[in-house]
């Protein structure tokens, strides 16, 4: 069952039309592949450093999850967000996800 006490970090890479967008937030929600709405309803939110084209989801349990990221991307000067359906079954170990954003 997805959620927080696994083994497994997420590295989320929020992109705009392949570019990184640097200093995202990522919303993740447990246990679904659907988008649930607000903000709110999501069941972690990670801060992404301002530095950084990638955001730390650490120990997570495999399972299915929807990850959100909004995020700002300064070469168009606009805010960009975006989710995509994401599941695994690795039990440790690290994982790239890219999820594209946009206007």
């Amino acid at each position: 069952m997805a959620g927080n006490g696994g083994s497994v970090n997420l590295v989320v890479f929020p992109q705009h039309h392949g570019a990184p967008i640097y200093g995202a937030t990522a919303y993740l929600k447990f246990n679904t592949q659907s988008n649930p709405g607000a903000l709110t309803n999501y069941d972690k939110t990670v801060v992404g450093e301002s530095g950084e084209a990638h955001i730390h989801v650490n120990g997570m349990r495999c399972g299915e999850y929807f990850i959100y990221c909004v995020g700002y991307d300064s070469t168009i000067n606009m805010p960009v967000r975006g989710g995509i359906p994401y599941s695994f079954s690795t039990q440790s170990g690290e994982i790239d996800v890219h999820v594209p954003v946009t206007e």
